[in-house]
């Protein structure tokens, strides 16, 4: 399996306050038997990294300290920037100072109220939180399938699906995540067998194939040659010295999280990556084809280059009209300021807005009084890889209140369709959540695909098409307006952009105030555009996706 952002995450060294490490062949007498016995034999006493007691214990099933939990990942990666002792009112003269205002400088260990509280035990959210702040694990937008779900803290839900998502959390018990449980050493030596493989500490020349991710924590750097790493290469932040590849072949990505500029010397051989409609496809030789939903369009002959691929323009879509003078900052939102459109502020919402505000609930009111126009809520979505459809826990919710509060609004749909037959079941799923509920904004399929642990990995660009268009025509003949929500990628790669010129567009594309080039830089002009993820909206708590909507003076 290919793991994607992370490498090991615990190096647990002290363990607990008084931890000691023991002999490196020591067994522990507590250990025989144990569910992680092989991952606490792995990290002690080949890595010499996770220690015992001096009384020749493991004590698995023992909590850990916040401190100490602190000092396990500082330990392990090296951080070299640290905080000022004052950020915290009760770390000073503490046994884990040092490890805390490292781990605050890399964002990783925020405290509570300007406490660090390191004598408190650290819970299972509080880790798994932690460690993907520690690895920059990307939150997933997904929710999770747990009887506690609705326990589990509004900051950790996306670090948590993410890390459950990846494979690096798989103790699960019971169909229970148990967010407020203190961790034990167990289950944090579990996550460390999880995240890496192979963990070289040392510039010894280094030449043994790995079939997971293989993590570098050596300040002097390493020499690695002749082999294979089946899954990531990642260098630890405090790595600084030179890092040599003779003949390597990487498999996963380099994943570099060093704080010093070192003079790395990559030499490595790495595997090619796939075309991502190359691997084995879904299924999709049965049932409705693509050729009965659409005919291919024209292109103009030219072409652009994105990612190393030639892309097709299409003859029919009008070209992008924007310009990089039309935008401009107020504040944290993008003005249009040119003279062909008439634009309208407008923000999208999910369940994730709702558990960062207060009561899980959002302030309609006050979101229109802070400028907002309309509103696309998630009505639901289909898992990147439960492989079933779902709604949003707040999607009827947020609709009724946003169109009591007089705000115009859509809704959207996170699709993974990999047949014509699935996205009209999402279509047709979709029209029955509405039903009792009235929109008088666009209803949006937001088919996505960002690497291959999606469902829809692999799915042609005719049957993506076919699925976009199926999913739009039924929305239409149930009297609502389709719009088609897709990033570059999709749009380029996945979609015959003649084939959707009927239908309202709707692009994401970033920008923020260090950006040189405010306008989107796609080759199609689009009707709606999610230019950022990072505004504030009185009436929400927490940061929220913001969009223009550009309407064609006449």
């Amino acid at each position: 399996m290919k793991r994607s952002r992370l490498t090991r995450s615990l190096a647990a060294g002290a363990l607990a306050g008084l931890l000691a490490l023991t002999p490196a062949a020591a067994a522990f007498s507590d250990t025989g038997g144990h569910w992680a016995e092989d991952s606490i034999a792995k990290w002690s006493e080949e890595y010499h990294i996770i220690g015992g007691y001096s009384d020749g214990t493991f004590r698995p099933d023992a909590s850990i300290t916040r401190g100490a939990f602190a000092g396990i990942l500082d330990r392990f990666l090296h951080f070299s920037s640290k905080s000022d002792p004052a950020v915290f009112s009760d770390v000073a003269g503490t046994y884990w100072e040092d490890a805390i205002l490292k781990l605050h400088a890399s964002g990783v260990y925020l405290g509570n109220n300007g406490k660090a509280l390191s004598g408190s035990s650290i819970t299972r959210q509080q880790a798994v939180t932690m460690i993907a702040r520690a690895f920059q694990i990307e939150s997933a937008e997904e929710d999770l399938p747990f009887a506690d779900e609705a326990s589990i803290a509004s900051y950790a839900r996306g670090p948590v699906s993410a890390m459950i998502k990846q494979g690096y959390v798989d103790d699960v018990k019971e169909n229970r995540f148990r967010p407020t449980d203190p961790i034990t050493r167990a289950e944090v030596v579990r996550i460390l067998g999880n995240l890496v493989d192979v963990l070289v500490q040392t510039t010894e020349l280094y030449a043994k194939d790995t079939a997971g991710n293989l993590m570098i924590n050596s300040p002097e750097g390493a020499q690695l040659t002749d082999m294979t790493i089946g899954g990531d290469l990642i260098l630890a932040p405090g790595v600084n010295g030179a890092v040599t590849l003779t003949d390597v072949q990487l498999k996963g990505k380099l994943l570099n999280f060093s704080e010093i500029e070192p003079a790395f010397l990559y030499s490595y051989v790495p595997e090619p990556e796939p075309e991502p409609q190359t691997p084995e496809e879904p299924p999709q030789n049965s049932g409705i084809q693509p050729s009965e939903i659409y005919t291919p369009t024209k292109t103009t002959g030219e072409t652009l280059t994105y990612e190393k691929r030639t892309i097709p323009i299409y003859a029919d879509p009008e070209p992008i009209q924007v310009e990089n003078g039309d935008f401009e900052w107020n504040g944290d939102r993008l003005e249009y300021v040119g003279s062909k459109y008439r634009a309208r502020f407008g923000i999208d919402v999910s369940a994730y807005q709702n558990r960062e505000s207060a009561n899980q609930t959002i302030d309609w009111d006050a979101v229109r009084e802070d400028g907002v126009e309309f509103a696309m809520v998630r009505i639901g979505l289909w898992g990147t890889s439960t492989g079933s459809v779902m709604a949003d826990a707040y999607g009827t919710q947020n609709i009724d209140g946003a169109m009591a509060a007089g705000i115009e609004t859509g809704v959207y749909f996170f699709a993974q369709a990999v047949t014509v037959e699935e996205a009209l079941e999402e279509a047709d799923f979709v029209i029955e959540q509405l039903k009792g509920h009235e929109i008088d904004g666009p209803v949006a399929y937001d088919w996505e695909m960002k690497d291959s642990t999606y469902r829809v990995y692999g799915t042609s660009p005719e049957m993506a098409t076919a699925c976009a268009i199926a999913f739009c025509r039924r929305i239409e003949d149930a009297g609502y307006t389709p719009m088609i929500y897709a990033g570059k990628y999709v749009s380029y790669v996945k979609y015959d952009q003649g084939a959707i010129d009927g239908y309202l567009r709707w692009y994401p594309e970033y920008k923020s105030e260090k950006s040189e080039v405010l306008a989107p830089t796609i080759c199609y002009q689009m009707d709606y555009w999610q230019f950022s993820s990072g505004c504030s909206i009185a009436g929400i708590g927490g940061r929220v996706d913001a969009n223009l909507h550009l309407i064609r003076r006449k």
